[in-house]
C-alpha cells in the first residue's frame, strides 16, 4: 500500500543505513527500499536520482553526525591531550554503535566523492581531526613526528581499531574485550611517544602520561 511521508528523504536515508547494517552495501536498492517504508517503486525518484546519489547523500549525513558527535567528545577535557584521547574514543564509540555510517564513508566506489557537499562535509570533518591533533601533539611526548605524521598515527589507530571490532577480528581472536578501554589505553601510549612502563602494564610514562594519570586520579577522589 502506498502512503506519502512528510519527509521522505529521511525516511529514505533511516531506511538505508538499517538496510546496510542488515544486508551490506552492494545489496541495497531503491525498489528494496521504496517496498521498505511503503511508498511507490518511483518515489525515492523525486529524491535520488540512483543508488550513488542516496547513498552520497547518506555519506554525507554520516560525516556531518560524526564531526558532530567528536566536536562534542572535543569539548571535555582542560588540556588538548585530554580533549583529543576523548575524540578517540569517541571515534571508535561512533563507528560501533553507527557501522553503517562508518562503512559508507570508507566505500567511495559506491558514492559520487565528488559531491560538493560530500566534499564540504569531508573537508569540515577533516579539519575536525587536524586541528585537535595539531594541538595534542604538542602536549604530547611525539613532538618528533611531524603535524602530518602524527594526525595519521591517531587516526589509524582509532579507525583500525573500530575496523578490527566491527569484522570480528578482536572477538574471533583476543576473545571478548572492551574496545572503548583499549582505544583510550592505546592513545594513551601513542600520545605518550610510545613509551611504557618496565613491567609492561601497558602504562605510558613520560611528563603527559603522567599528567593524565594525575588528572584522573583526582577525578575519582572527588566522586
Amino acid at each position: 500500500m502506498t502512503y506519502h511521508h512528510g519527509n521522505l528523504r529521511h525516511v529514505l536515508l533511516d531506511a538505508a543505513a538499517e538496510a546496510i547494517e542488515e544486508q551490506g552495501l552492494a545489496a541495497l536498492s531503491l525498489r528494496a527500499l521504496a517496498r521498505k517504508v511503503g511508498v511507490s517503486h518511483g518515489a525515492p525518484a523525486r529524491h535520488f536520482p540512483d543508488k550513488a546519489a542516496l547513498l552520497t547523500a547518506l555519506a554525507t549525513e554520516a560525516l556531518d553526525r560524526f564531526r558532530a558527535a567528536m566536536r562534542e567528545a572535543g569539548e571535555a577535557g582542560d588540556t588538548a591531550l585530554e580533549r583529543y584521547r576523548a575524540i578517540g574514543s569517541c571515534y571508535v564509540r561512533f563507528a560501533i554503535e553507527n557501522p553503517a555510517y562508518f562503512h559508507i564513508v570508507g566505500r567511495p566506489e559506491f558514492y559520487s566523492a565528488g559531491d560538493e557537499e560530500f566534499s564540504r562535509g569531508y573537508q569540515e570533518f577533516f579539519e575536525t581531526m587536524r586541528q585537535a591533533a595539531a594541538a595534542a601533539r604538542l602536549e604530547s611526548e611525539a613532538q618528533e613526528l611531524d603535524p602530518q605524521t602524527f594526525l595519521i598515527a591517531t587516526w589509524s589507530l582509532a579507525h583500525g581499531l573500530a575496523t578490527l571490532w566491527l569484522d570480528g577480528t578482536l572477538e574471533d581472536r583476543v576473545g571478548p574485550v572492551d574496545i572503548e578501554a583499549i582505544a583510550g589505553r592505546a592513545f594513551d601510549v601513542l600520545l605518550a611517544g610510545g613509551q611504557v612502563d618496565a613491567a609492561a602494564t601497558g602504562t605510558p610514562t613520560g611528563p603527559s602520561a603522567m599528567a593524565l594519570r594525575s588528572r584522573e586520579s583526582g577525578r575519582s577522589r572527588t566522586t
